[in-house]
């Protein structure tokens, strides 16, 4: 990777880890307004540190859910994480970091290391995208929570729409591959069908079906 492409990725990376900690401000400033023990989503965000199910979960704690059941629709939305630990699976190291690596697995993470050309820069990806995300996360949770006051509706900056704008970005190289592209289509075209009729979060595990589509990926 030459100087300037490996500038452009530090910028970008920088960016989205940014991004996820305004949001992860976002998080925190719910749970305050929702009365939720500050310890809940602290704790949340440093070991699920998946921003839609620690979303969903104070969502429904906070209207009364049990705890449980709670964490089941968390881990359920957390599905989509198979498929990823499938694909980064190639470029990953087999020893303990493995444990570390599978913590900081998230779709901004993943993107980035599935959208670079060799294996190593793969993984150096994956890695700088993973850990900032993983440190800036809690901390936004954390600012939002004792601020929450002061802080307007976070989404009103289109910080929500930035997201999958820079994930769609970082997979449009894939899309030269016919099967790869009609997978995605086809789960697109499950996911928009079935969301009217699923909880929030659920369609995205129904575009996994996408991926039974036989074809040879390149």
């Amino acid at each position: 990777m030459q100087n300037k492409e490996r500038y452009n990725l530090i910028k970008a990376i920088i960016l989205i880890c940014i991004a996820t900690g305004i949001v992860g401000v976002s998080l925190g400033s719910v749970a305050a307004s929702f009365t939720v023990p500050l310890w809940i989503p602290l704790l949340l965000s440093l070991t699920v540190l998946a921003g839609a199910a620690e979303f969903t979960f104070i969502g429904m704690i906070a209207t009364g859910t049990h705890p449980i059941f709670a964490a089941l629709t968390g881990i359920l939305i957390n599905l989509r994480h198979l498929p990823f630990g499938l694909s980064v699976a190639t470029f990953i190291d087999k020893n303990v970091y493995r444990f570390i690596a599978c913590h900081i697995m998230n779709d901004e993470s993943v993107m980035f290391g599935l959208s670079q050309q060799d294996n190593h820069t793969k993984k150096w990806a994956y890695w700088m995208c993973g850990v900032g995300i993983c440190a800036l996360w809690p901390i936004g949770v954390f600012i939002g929570y004792r601020l929450s006051k002061n802080i307007p509706d976070i989404y009103v900056f289109g910080i929500d729409a930035a997201f999958p704008a820079i994930l769609f970005a970082l997979i449009l190289p894939m899309l030269k591959n016919k099967t790869t592209r009609n997978r995605i289509l086809l789960g697109s075209s499950l996911s928009l069908v079935s969301s009217p009729l699923l909880p929030i979060g659920l369609p995205v595990l129904v575009s996994m079906l996408g991926l039974l589509l036989k074809g040879k990926v390149k």
